[in-house]
């Protein structure tokens, strides 16, 4: 498996980042502390292209400056070692492990490892860094993940959805590069698009791209509101593909996903999302995500689909038990699936939390709950739901 070191001649060069800058500049702190920082984040919020642009930054303070591995294509977890060595151009050693050989290369270098994607080798990661930490006192790890490792004297930073102006931005500049036309009067039709997208900077890539299409026979005020209407109506994905498509192990349509080629990734990478070839569109992106989840996780964000709003356990439990999820299941699920990166979870001066599906990945749930021929009943549920909380609305609910 190749390594690089983040160059400038990295085809994920965040140049031009925008709206990241705090989130950067958390990581770098974190690294002068920590020995293994973890990115957390959403389906395409962009944690490659922030850790890259930190990696940047820290790079300086390594004698022997930052090597990256991307593990998108990795599916053999017994293989992480021999990625490393292969990356660091370590000799073969048949009468040693790559694991021990990696410990006696590594003891003395002063290095930042950048381990990219490590969702689906999560055991194997965390075992691996915990196994070359202790005894590799000036090495340092990075990694990127949806959840975290969970090695002890892990730091972790969560990166959230942009923030509106930056969302803007960023959706602006994609759409004059893709040969769109915008004017000041768009900016809250734009604004609009954003807040469907989740803010995620994949999601707006992708709308740009599709708006320059929109717009090839129409002004751009129509396509804009065309466009909206599509997001309004559903159609988060902009490409039409659906839940249980993609995954790790699979190989996607667009030539990308393990076991497609590190040249088929990187072509189909784009630099603002930060994401590789592997999440080139949004469902992709989510069905990763969602291919990791276990079973009883997949039904509950399916059912969770429901809620267009905050909610929390008592909420969920209300709304989503029975038929093959009990009271536990929810939530111990809500708990996961948070960790997950699937739910956005604020908690409570009590203790509890609160929990938001956001719209892109609700809507990738509508359609598995569709699948599963449970939408009407789940809806019928919900509203339910609603109509018994109206008469307690100035209390909270939830908890």
């Amino acid at each position: 498996m190749p390594g690089e070191p983040p160059g400038s001649s990295d085809p994920l060069d965040p140049a031009g980042l925008v709206g990241r800058a705090a989130e950067a500049a958390a990581i770098r702190r974190m690294l002068d502390g920590a020995r293994l920082v973890t990115v957390t984040g959403l389906p395409g919020v962009g944690k490659t292209a922030v850790s890259l642009a930190a990696a940047r930054a820290a790079a300086a303070g390594f004698a022997e400056g930052s090597l990256l591995l991307r593990l998108d294509t990795l599916r053999d977890e017994s293989l992480l070692p021999h990625s490393i060595a292969a990356a660091l151009r370590l000799p073969d050693q048949y009468t040693r492990s790559r694991l021990d050989v990696l410990v006696d290369q590594l003891r003395d270098r002063h290095l930042l490892l950048i381990l990219d994607t490590c969702e689906h080798l999560l055991g194997a990661c965390a075992a691996l860094v915990a196994a070359l930490l202790p005894p590799c006192p000036k090495m340092q790890v990075l990694a990127t993940s949806r959840e975290p490792l969970r090695v002890p004297g892990e730091a972790t930073v969560a990166v959230r959805p942009l923030r509106l102006a930056d969302a803007v931005e960023l959706f602006g500049r994609r759409a004059v590069q893709a040969g769109a036309e915008l004017a000041p009067q768009n900016r809250a039709a734009v604004a609009s698009i954003c807040v469907q997208l989740d803010k995620l900077p994949l999601a707006i890539e992708l709308a740009a791209a599709e708006l320059a299409r929109l717009g090839r026979d129409r002004p751009p005020a129509a396509a804009l509101a065309k466009l909206l209407a599509r997001l309004e109506a559903g159609h988060a994905g902009l490409d039409g593909t659906g839940p249980g498509s993609t995954g790790p192990g699979s190989t996607r349509g667009d030539g990308t996903g393990p076991g497609a080629t590190r040249a088929d990734a990187t072509r189909a990478g784009d630099p603002d999302s930060g994401e590789p070839g592997r999440h080139r569109t949004l469902r992709a992106a989510i069905g990763w995500s969602h291919e990791l989840c276990t079973p009883s996780e997949r039904l509950l964000w399916a059912r969770l689909s429901v809620f267009t709003g905050p909610f929390g356990l008592r909420d969920a439990t209300d709304v989503c038990v029975g038929d093959g999820l009990p009271a536990e299941a929810v939530a111990a699920g809500l708990c996961l699936l948070a960790e997950r990166s699937v739910l956005l979870a604020d908690r409570l001066a009590d203790g509890g939390a609160r929990f938001v599906l956001p719209v892109t990945l609700r809507a990738y749930g509508g359609q598995m709950l569709r699948r599963l021929g449970q939408d009407e009943e789940f809806t019928a549920r919900h509203k339910r739901w609603q109509d018994d909380r109206r008469p307690h609305q100035g209390t909270p609910a939830g908890k």
